[in-house]
């Protein structure tokens, strides 16, 4: 649920549809009214939120490099938090308020800004907030992508990629590294002279999670000598601290090739890529290949892009957030017609 963040957008979709429900209806004057708004706003909106979250890996986009140290998506985080704060306060302000198309004793505003200029303002909001706080981040590494596309398919990192250390559940495992395949026995052990293999070993590589963003790197393959293999691709040093990322499976072919999305490469850069392989075997030779942007450091790759996006996103978010409050007037109406009276006077 935290890693595809599944939670969060739920919470900030449901206080967005309250808000959008107290805009058309008329004050409310008891609890009874509350719950008759509230509830089914949080249930629609918990369903719709909760799906796109899913749908747009929201956890991993934002809630796993926040908790990974990332400052920009920290400052992402905390806007979209100010900006949900914002909403739910002022939906509870609506909810003892006259808004658009209101009339009648008790439910006008009296205030500069008329109703129908707060309900718009309010809608404007909302909707920047809806397509910021879900889609301004996905939309950052998709563009970020098409700046490498054509030119993140060439080997890359070559020396990064071999094995620098295998390790099963009983500690290290003695390997052999010819030409970058390391060749390797899983381990066993042996009791009433039956030998029993574990067929799981933990191979770390010389990569790093921020090498991978650097190059953007979109395919890393796996080229074996034994066919049906899985592998987990990961971060860690062991079976103990190992945090999957990834996975697939070679089926009948001895080369396994896993696709990176940007979504995958958000955790801790400093991370050392590791990976689980699995194979019914009892010895096996593995070379990992890497394919990314020509060798050289990707200044617009989706990584690189995501960070503006972090910042740029948290901008608006806070924008949109005191844009959104109706408890303030923000005569916008009564300016333009001032600036189309001066402006007319010009011309006499």
């Amino acid at each position: 649920m935290i890693t595809q963040g599944v939670v969060a957008p739920a919470i900030i979709m449901g206080a967005i549809v309250w808000s959008i429900v107290e805009l058309f209806t008329p004050p409310g004057k008891t609890i009874e009214d509350l719950l008759a708004r509230i509830i089914p706003a949080f249930v629609i909106g918990g369903l719709i939120g909760g799906f796109l979250g899913y749908e747009y890996n929201f956890g991993t986009y934002i809630i796993r490099p926040a908790m990974s140290g990332n400052v920009d998506a920290v400052f992402f985080l905390i806007s979209v938090l100010i900006a949900s704060i914002a909403v739910t306060w002022n939906a509870a302000w609506q909810h003892k308020h006259g808004f658009r198309g209101q009339t009648g004793s008790g439910h006008r505003l009296h205030s500069a800004e008329s109703g129908s200029s707060k309900g718009a303002r309010g809608m404007i909001a909302l909707l920047i907030i809806f397509i910021t706080f879900l889609l301004i981040v996905p939309i950052g590494a998709a563009v970020g992508n098409a700046f490498v596309a054509g030119h993140d398919s060439s080997p890359v990192l070559q020396g990064e990629s071999q094995a620098s250390y295998i390790t099963g559940s009983s500690g290290p495992v003695p390997f052999g590294s010819v030409n970058g395949t390391a060749t390797f026995d899983f381990p066993s052990t042996t009791s009433n002279n039956v030998t029993t293999y574990s067929h799981t070993v933990y191979i770390k590589t010389g990569l790093t999670i921020a090498e991978l963003n650097d190059f953007a790197v979109s395919k890393i393959v796996l080229a074996a000598n034994v066919k049906g293999f899985t592998a987990v691709m990961g971060t860690g040093n062991s079976s103990k601290t190992f945090t999957p990322i990834t996975s697939g499976s070679s089926g009948n072919s001895t080369s396994l090739a896993i696709h990176i999305s940007p979504n995958l490469l958000t955790g801790v850069q400093s991370s050392p890529v590791v990976f689980k392989i699995t194979a019914n075997a009892t010895s096996m030779s593995l070379a990992i290949h890497t394919y990314g942007n020509n060798g050289q450091v990707t200044v617009f790759g989706p990584y690189q892009v995501m960070q503006f996006t972090y910042l740029l996103g948290g901008v608006v978010l806070l924008a949109s957030a005191f844009f959104s409050l109706s408890m303030y007037d923000m005569p916008v109406n009564m300016a333009r017609g001032a600036m189309r009276k001066a402006a007319g006077g010009g011309r006499k």
